[in-house]
């Protein structure tokens, strides 16, 4: 059993925050599991590790300001990409609409594509001339090497357009 008195810490208490690795962490706080015995201890590698976060990448994962943008693309056959990103840069996809423009009901799927296989997120049926909106609450990442997409699976693929707000993240 680990002592549960602050052993971890009194690893690493020779280090400053700004030189500590997540190697030197993991070497100090080893498997650690949450059981009555360990609780201590786990509690105090929390805090070593949010410690660490706040100083290494305070920012990781969030929006970068200014960056947020709307982009729409028109149905066509096959999956459509809606926005081929920049190379090296991580994006969130914020919401995601279908407007149908033709006079039938419409069914669309939204999902990411890698240029050869679409997987879907999510789905979505409108009546003709109606928008409806996809489900975006998981907060989608993407970047280049998958990205964005839809299919039109029932209804004319040439009435559906797709719009996404996203935003580039810090990564």
């Amino acid at each position: 059993m680990i002592d549960p008195k602050g052993q971890v810490r009194n690893q690493l208490h020779l280090l400053q925050t700004e030189n500590l690795t997540p190697a030197q962490i993991l070497s100090a706080a080893g498997g650690v599991f949450l059981s009555n015995n360990e609780l201590l201890t786990q509690q105090d590698t929390q805090d070593i590790v949010k410690t660490f976060q706040a100083v290494k990448a305070p920012t990781f994962g969030s929006s970068i300001p200014n960056t947020t943008r709307i982009v729409t693309k028109a149905g066509d056959g096959g999956p459509q990409t809606i926005l081929v990103p920049t190379v090296n840069k991580t994006y969130a996809m914020l919401a995601v609409d279908l407007v149908n423009n033709g006079a039938s009901p419409m069914t669309v799927s939204l999902g990411y594509y890698d240029g050869t296989t679409f997987v879907t997120l999510n789905v979505i049926t409108t009546a003709g001339t109606a928008t409806g909106s996809f489900t975006t609450r998981n907060a989608y990442t993407f970047d280049s090497s998958v990205f964005p997409a839809f299919i039109v699976t029932s209804g004319t693929a040439g009435d559906a357009a797709v719009s996404m707000a996203y935003s580039e993240l810090v990564q």
